[in-house]
């Protein structure tokens, strides 16, 4: 349970890094380039989980093509381990989850009104004290929104770990078909299974009422 909550946490978190300053471009330009690079992110969507993760089999091998280009560039001497370990699951899965976090936060943008920020600065404000002021608090619910649906979906994560992780990487989900398909332990699969249905409510109302306390529902 707490190495599934750690994969899906740090995930999250590198999802919404990657995620903010490309949603921070994109609300700043026309429609038809927007919607051109938006359909760019879409584009993993057409193809399906395991083709993916295949493909990231065939990127992070030890010969593999990074392995090959950062040798070939003379940055390392020999491969790194970048397969069957946690940084393959980790790159895999913000890969496929990335999407998730941008078109909630993307949303949450574009309602923005950029007078707002520039009448912070004319009133004397600093840029960083404007955007943690007024810029901030205006995006948190869609930073919210996308934290919680990248966390949620990452939570049920069953193909990527186990093609492009190690033994020690493997996520409850896992053991839920494990216990379900192998071992026949059915009450345990109910158990765990259960137990991911109230950590996703709980975290569900916990964030609906964080919302509700600062003013903004979930709609």
């Amino acid at each position: 349970m707490l190495r599934t909550f750690m994969i899906a946490s740090t995930t999250s978190i590198i999802a919404l890094v990657l995620a903010f300053p490309l949603c921070a471009f994109l609300a700043r330009q026309s429609d038809r380039v927007r919607n051109l690079l938006l359909l760019m992110v879409l584009l993993p969507f057409w193809t399906s989980i395991l083709v993916r993760t295949t493909a990231w089999l065939a990127l992070l091998q030890d010969r593999g093509v990074i392995n090959t280009l950062l040798m070939d560039l003379g940055l390392i001497d020999a491969p790194m381990k970048l397969l069957y370990n946690r940084v393959g699951v980790i790159v895999a899965l913000v890969h496929v989850m990335l999407p998730f976090m941008i078109f909630p936060l993307l949303a949450s943008m574009r309602s923005i009104d950029p007078r707002l920020f520039r009448a912070a600065l004319s009133l004397g404000a600093t840029p960083f004290y404007a955007f943690r002021r007024v810029y901030l608090p205006q995006v948190m619910p869609g930073v919210m929104a996308g934290t919680l649906m990248v966390f949620v979906v990452t939570l049920g994560f069953y193909v990527t770990p186990m093609l492009v992780g190690g033994p020690g990487d493997q996520m409850i989900s896992y053991y839920i078909a494990l216990f379900t398909t192998s071992t026949l332990n059915w009450g345990l699969a109910s158990s765990l299974g259960l137990i991911l249905l109230v950590i996703t409510l709980s975290l569900y109302a916990i964030q609906n009422a964080l919302l509700r306390r600062s003013g903004v529902g979930i709609r």
